[in-house]
């Protein structure tokens, strides 16, 4: 915490000297009445330094987020609380709270949702010992981890003097983790390659023989749906049939143009494209493994491998969501020739972005371009 007492131009260091020099001549020479108001300044300067410097350590805050983790354009609440430890009350405390900027995160300020801003203010008066809690809500526009970059307390004293500012800026402040939105697919491409619908009547991935409940209608087969169920529920609902183990996916997200260093414009929509297919390929039972054309350094490049237990889906979503723009990316070519190399045996590239150049060795499903 960096603290800082700003003064009035009438309390400046220069202007005290002077008005000390003629507080002296004026008591020398008599003028009781003008020696009082320079000594009634110079009282109130000093009280105002003692009053502010008392409230300094009796100011504390903190921050409570009602959810660690929301996606783009999803708006999400927490709550400041400030505490006035003191026995005296506080009268126009400002609060400034600032982010990086309106592109990354941003305040929204009315009930509609409509007004947006990256900088927060507010005035408040604070009773002897007592506290105030003010809900914040925020909208992510951006993936990535993002934080408050600039948080400030100030109050001014008697007078208006001297202005005391508590600049928490360089303290850890509240981080926000802003992932990619997941996308209702309705991708009839990737829905017949999963369900078998475009060439066959049986689903790939569930035995029919084997019906374990009931679940929402989906846009399935109109032989999927439990009419007794329906009937009893008075909603449609479908046969959950028992899973068996599904085929291995690799899925390739290539962000890279037709340039070697060219980003497509179109790289978000491609991003919340790619985690919705692998959410969707893990709920159906598929195995998946994504990589992504993105160096993570030493690492080498973005591979969040096979993993049958839901941590993988928590992977992927973070690891998405922390791609920058400005990092390290390769040629399709490049990328294409190793990834397709080392993906995992027998299983099925699915393509989303720009696609490889077509070869008899490597087959491969555009799902989108």
């Amino acid at each position: 915490m960096n603290v800082q007492y700003d003064k009035s131009l009438l309390v400046q260091p220069r202007v005290m000297i002077l008005i000390i020099i003629l507080f002296m001549i004026s008591s020398l020479a008599g003028f009781n009445l003008l020696a009082f108001a320079f000594a009634f300044i110079i009282s109130a300067d000093v009280l105002s330094y003692y009053y502010l410097r008392y409230f300094r350590n009796k100011i504390n805050w903190s921050f409570k987020k009602y959810l660690d983790i929301s996606s783009i354009r999803e708006d999400f609440s927490g709550v400041l609380e400030i505490k006035n430890e003191s026995a005296f009350p506080i009268y126009n405390l400002k609060i400034n709270i600032e982010t990086s900027s309106e592109s990354d995160l941003v305040f929204v300020e009315n009930n509609q949702g409509l007004y947006e801003t990256s900088l927060f203010s507010k005035k408040i008066n604070l009773p002897p010992n007592s506290s105030r809690k003010i809900e914040l809500t925020l909208r992510g526009k951006g993936r990535g981890n993002h934080q408050w970059t600039g948080f400030d307390l100030s109050m001014s004293a008697p007078l208006s003097l001297q202005t005391l500012r508590l600049d928490y800026s360089s303290t850890n402040l509240p981080s926000f983790k802003v992932v990619p939105r997941v996308l209702k697919l309705n991708d009839l491409k990737l829905k017949s390659l999963i369900q078998g619908y475009k060439n066959t009547s049986k689903s790939l991935f569930s035995d029919e023989s084997s019906i374990i409940g009931t679940k929402d209608y989906e846009n399935e087969s109109f032989r999927h749906i439990h009419w007794l169920a329906t009937a009893k529920e008075n909603k449609l609902l479908a046969k959950k049939y028992q899973k068996v183990q599904g085929d291995l996916y690799s899925i390739f997200l290539n962000p890279v143009g037709e340039g070697p260093f060219h980003l497509r414009r179109d790289m978000e929509d491609l991003i919340e494209y790619a985690v919705s297919v692998c959410i969707h390929l893990i709920k159906e039972g598929c195995k998946v493994e994504l990589w992504v054309n993105y160096s993570t350094g030493q690492k080498g490049l973005l591979r969040i491998e096979n993993d049958m237990d839901r941590s993988q889906l928590k992977k992927i979503i973070e690891s998405l969501a922390l791609l920058d723009s400005n990092g390290v990316f390769l040629p399709s070519s490049r990328f294409y020739d190793y990834a397709l190399s080392k993906k995992a045996e027998n299983s099925l590239a699915l393509v989303i972005g720009t696609p490889p150049e077509p070869t008899a060795r490597n087959q491969w499903i555009h799902l989108k371009i």
